[in-house]
């Protein structure tokens, strides 16, 4: 499994959504396909990614891609030309194909906020003189 950063694909969903929305009518799949692989190399170096040059490569090698991930995304666009394409379909597709879990900077503060559902003070609120009232 390949990890990102999440602003790495809020990144890319605005990007994309923009370029999709631009497009009249159903847009060529070579040509969609060129261009999200390119957002993503894109914005992988804005955002200073380590290894930003190879993020395509690392991608292809985490999903364990039997072609390029250009070819794999033409190919899907191609079969599914009467589906609208949305970013978050495409980004989708991206994480089951190569295998992308998103993370961002605060994960261990997402750990921290599960702790915020303690069961102890869960407890203390309920363990008030209630039920020593109903014994």
């Amino acid at each position: 499994m390949m990890q990102l950063p999440h602003e790495l694909r809020d990144t890319v969903v605005e990007q994309l959504d923009e370029y999709l929305e631009s497009q009249n009518g159903t847009p060529d799949a070579e040509a969609v396909a060129a261009f999200v692989v390119d957002l993503l190399g894109t914005a992988a170096e804005e955002l200073k990614l380590p290894d930003a040059d190879d993020i395509i490569v690392k991608m292809e090698t985490s999903g364990e891609l039997e072609a390029s991930l250009l070819e794999l995304l033409e190919e899907h666009f191609e079969s599914s030309e009467d589906l609208e394409l949305t970013a978050e379909d495409i980004l989708a597709l991206i994480e089951k194909v190569c295998d992308v879990e998103w993370t961002t900077k605060d994960d261990d503060d997402v750990e921290d906020e599960d702790d915020e559902d303690d069961p102890d003070g869960f407890f203390d609120d309920m363990g008030g003189g209630d039920e020593d009232e109903d014994m």
